[in-house]
């Protein structure tokens, strides 16, 4: 009888965390991005192409991450995203998607963000940007956009 007693506790807290994650999963934001030479403020001339794909869990700001590319000009040299800005305009880097540098595709990883930042990121004024050591202000950019569930 102990021992069923014991079992069926564990069973009962391991059902309650698993409910607890699958809400927390529910609760995630998603934001999508694709990555191309079209929206660098500076011209660039790139086959390239790439997509991210940002997760954010509201009640940690935990943000997740993954970045895919190719057919880049020049090897990665630095990835990251960037705010707070309008499509079009510059801004400062305020996480480091590669922060290990080595950068391949796919990029992934993952932070907890700041207030600040994730204000400017809930808001719509974050974006993805790849350098190249040709375009080194940038060769792939795509701001991120809140996906719709």
């Amino acid at each position: 009888m102990r021992n069923s007693l014991i079992a069926f506790t564990f069973v009962a807290i391991l059902a309650l965390v698993g409910g607890a994650s699958a809400r927390a999963a529910d609760d995630d934001i998603i934001f999508t991005a694709a990555l191309s030479d079209e929206d660098q403020s500076i011209p660039t001339e790139s086959p390239g192409k790439g997509f991210a794909e940002v997760r954010l869990e509201r009640a940690t700001l935990k943000l997740t991450w993954k970045v895919t590319f190719q057919d880049l000009t020049s090897p990665p040299t630095i990835a990251g995203l960037y705010g707070p800005e309008n499509v079009g305009g510059n801004a400062g880097q305020i996480v480091d998607l590669a922060p290990k540098g080595n950068i391949k595709s796919p990029i992934e990883g993952s932070t907890i963000l700041s207030d600040g930042s994730f204000q400017y990121l809930i808001t719509g004024r974050v974006y993805v940007n790849i350098h190249t050591t040709k375009y080194k202000d940038g060769e792939l950019r795509g701001q991120l956009r809140r996906q719709r569930r």
